[in-house]
């Protein structure tokens, strides 16, 4: 009887142990996911914030050239707006304890010497990254601050290239 109550104490035991064992590695595997989607979500940030940031330059190369002309107050429309997601990008990174760019890695001095179309070409080509990128985010995020920004980003960036493409549109057919 003895040795029956000390095998079943035994195999008790044992699978408390394999139990713990695989809570454990339970909880590592989720730690680790943890970490890649905050990975994950610091990049697309970052590239975003590039992307915003080449963005807010182009659109004040496109607003001094045009300075005259009756399209300059989009583009100073478009400035506006992604000045205001460049403010939504870096509390949401603030938060999130991510450091991000607050200037353009493009050279002025090479964009503006290109013609206005390819300059608002450019705009839209950057916006469109980042209604890209928005998009993978909002399908990679579980927090609750990113999809937050990714639901108030979106709609000003459509905004946006929809100003960029009628900018597009008016220096074509003014040309």
């Amino acid at each position: 009887m003895l040795l029956i109550a000390v095998l079943a104490i035994n195999f008790s035991s044992c699978d408390k142990f394999i139990k713990n064992e695989k809570s454990e590695i339970t909880k590592n595997e989720e730690t680790i996911e943890d970490i890649n989607d905050s990975k994950n979500e610091a990049k697309l940030l970052l590239m975003l914030s590039k992307d915003n940031q080449d963005a807010i330059t182009l659109s004040q190369i496109l607003k001094d050239k045009l300075e005259k002309d009756s399209i300059a107050e989009l583009a100073k429309t478009i400035e506006d707006t992604h000045i205001y997601v460049a403010k939504t990008y870096n509390d949401v990174a603030s938060k999130a304890l991510i450091s991000i760019p607050n200037y353009s890695e493009l050279s002025e001095k090479q964009t503006i010497e290109n013609d206005n179309v390819k300059i608002a070409s450019q705009l839209k080509s950057k916006i469109d990254s980042q209604l890209f990128l928005l998009e993978q985010l909002s399908k990679t995020t579980k927090n609750k601050e990113f999809k937050k920004l990714v639901n108030t980003t979106n709609s000003k960036l459509k905004s946006s290239l929809n100003k960029t493409k009628n900018i597009i549109n008016n220096l074509n057919t003014n040309s």
